[in-house]
């Protein structure tokens, strides 16, 4: 793949919009085009999909959703200036209904859409859900990019998922509303946030889970501010763009001949956790019985099929969040008081790792904007842990 470095896109391959006010990010462009046969298009992911369609039917099957009917996944095809095909893998809502109050959800880093599964039988109820995974992860296509600082890493996400949006909620695409509940966890909470700021346009509140890069790690005396000055110091002043891609991971390994066939066999022991009130009966009436074992074997395939993810990503975590734990150059807790009027929801889970003191110090700064919440038993990944308990938080503050 062709190595590109910017952020200004097309929608509809002749009306070009720039999106960056950023003059040290020098402008690449992309293309949305819609209404393309996608078996015209050379696919790079054409062998992995081919392994991964089937499973992400059989899964969303184990929840009792009917693919077609209740659910479906597409890809968005994006074509840069060079003419070559990215895509930006989706699931959602099969017939999104124009009196529903609409959903997007924005995973973290190195997920897929696939994080918010557990949630998704009382989501899909209740709201038009829209699911990406962010590209170059899941099933989106993972270009090579030249990042060289947080603004550019910044803009590739947050104008491709402009045009998404756009496409979605501001085009009449699908007879719905053009207002939408925008979610994100993690680093999807970060890039929410900054996507808030410059295009509030459509958003009607914003549910922010774990965020990373909420503390704003200069205060004196704040644990973020300690970790900086020592935990990773030493690291990187050594080699600072190492730390991220040096953090020992399955999909570092995973590159290693050595450990490949040892990963594929034992990778893959996931946690969660179902509400089975959630999810329909049979068209009988009778209870949907959930097989828990089956879930668990379909998401580890999942993930090992997915595990090869290109450097360049952690590259991009180095620039948005410094060393290791992270803490972002611009500080979300410092720009979220800029959104006069989008109220704000902040969850975290009992166990969780990221710092939640900026959320905090928003709260008492605004209780009435910003609220904050704590899962019980729930650690960083409380969407799949726990998501009766979340799914209470948003069915009080988020209506449908």
């Amino acid at each position: 793949m062709n190595e590109t470095n910017g952020s200004s896109l097309i929608l509809n391959n002749q009306t070009s919009i720039n999106i960056n006010d950023n003059k040290d990010d020098k402008s690449s462009t992309y293309y949305i085009k819609e209404g393309l046969k996608y078996d015209k298009i050379e696919d790079p992911l054409f062998e992995l999909k081919s392994q991964v369609f089937p499973l992400e039917k059989e899964l969303f099957e184990c929840f009792n959703l009917q693919w077609g009917v209740d659910i479906i996944s597409e890809d968005i095809p994006l074509i840069d200036e060079n003419h070559k095909n990215y895509y930006l893998h989706l699931f959602r809502t099969a017939n999104p209904d124009p009196k529903k109050e609409n959903f997007f959800l924005i995973h973290g880093f190195l997920s897929s859409g696939l994080h918010f599964i557990c949630l998704l039988p009382f989501l899909i109820k209740r709201y038009n859900i829209f699911i990406p995974d962010t590209i170059g992860m899941g099933l989106s296509a993972r270009p090579k990019i030249k990042f060289t600082s947080p603004i550019q890493c910044e803009n590739y996400f947050i104008n491709i998922y402009h045009i998404i949006i756009k496409s979605i909620f501001f085009k009449n695409r699908f007879n719905i509303k053009k207002e939408y509940y925008l979610c994100g966890h993690s680093l999807g909470g970060f890039i929410a946030s900054r996507y808030s700021l410059r295009f509030p346009e459509g958003i009607k509140k914003l549910l922010l889970l774990s965020p990373a890069g909420i503390s704003d790690y200069r205060i004196p005396g704040t644990i973020m501010s300690r970790y900086n000055s020592y935990g990773f110091y030493c690291a990187s002043v050594v080699c600072p763009t190492c730390v991220w891609p040096c953090k020992i991971r399955v999909q570092s390994l995973y590159r290693c001949c050595c450990c490949h066939e040892c990963i594929k066999k034992n990778y893959g022991t996931y946690y969660f956790n179902i509400d089975g009130s959630e999810i329909k009966n049979n068209p009988d009436g009778s209870k949907f019985i959930v097989n828990v074992d089956k879930i668990s074997s379909i998401l580890r395939k999942l993930a090992i099929l997915s595990l090869d993810y290109p450097d360049d990503l952690y590259k991009c975590a180095y620039y948005l969040f410094g060393e290791p734990p992270p803490a972002a150059f611009f500080p979300i807790e410092n720009i979220l008081k800029n959104l006069n009027n989008i109220p704000i929801i902040f969850v975290f889970g009992e166990n969780d790792w990221m710092d939640r003191d900026g959320a905090y110090r928003l709260f008492f700064h605004d209780p009435e904007k910003y609220k904050v919440f704590t899962v019980r038993t729930g650690g960083h990944s409380f969407a799949m842990t726990n998501p009766k308990e979340l799914s209470l938080i948003i069915e009080q503050y988020f209506p449908y």
